[in-house]
């Protein structure tokens, strides 16, 4: 049976409110360099009311995992339109420079709270964004040996390359820049760091 129009209207209402609540609890998280931000204040700031904000979180544990997990999903649809084609192994790793650093640029300051978290025992919100910084990290490592791979059969990285240890620096690399660039006051361009960090790795890599 087709879901009927109201319903269909009223499913779209509570995923827009549940947006609106997640990205206006990462702006605030973010500006304040705390998740020590009241449901109350987030409530305001989103135009909600306090009880609408528990309608969708428990708590601020699982807001703040949940503005984590909107990182990655937003990730998660770049990454798969990105390995949609047939591209080159550096077009790939370049494609996928540009979304990591894009998200990084759009919340600099929630990136970094996130990462002081999920390194600091006992904070809240500490598991939820952990795991969601962890299956972060499992599709990168996919994607990164995806490029491995194609680049050994390309002929642009070593044939003896050791592929596990190989997506092991890429992905350190990439970590570092995004820790780097998050407390940058003026980052270079995207293109021109998703540039530079791709130079360094064919260097390192290749032939």
């Amino acid at each position: 049976m087709a879901r009927r129009a109201p319903d269909a209207l009223k499913e779209v209402i509570r995923d827009f409110r549940r947006d609106q609540i997640i990205e206006t609890s990462r702006r605030l998280f973010g500006e304040r360099g705390t998740t020590e931000v009241s449901m109350d204040e987030i409530a305001t700031q989103a135009g909600v009311a306090r009880s609408t904000v528990y309608v969708y979180f428990a708590n601020r544990d699982q807001l703040l995992q949940a503005c984590v997990q909107s990182m990655y999903d937003e990730l998660a649809e770049a990454f798969a339109i990105i390995f949609e084609d047939d591209s080159s192994a550096t077009e790939r790793l370049r494609a996928i420079l540009l979304g990591v650093l894009g998200r990084v640029d759009e919340s600099p300051a929630f990136f970094r709270l996130a990462m002081a978290t999920q390194s600091t025992a006992g904070a809240a919100g500490s598991v939820g964004v952990g795991s969601a910084l962890m299956m972060i990290g499992l599709d990168m490592i996919r994607l990164l040996d995806d490029i491995v791979a194609r680049g050994i059969g390309e002929g642009l990285f070593r044939a003896d390359l050791d592929t596990d240890r190989a997506v092991v620096l890429i992905g350190q690399q990439i970590y570092g820049v995004l820790s780097v660039r998050a407390g940058e006051p003026e980052p270079v361009p995207v293109e021109q760091a998703a540039d530079e960090i791709c130079q360094f790795v064919l260097r390192g890599l290749g032939d």
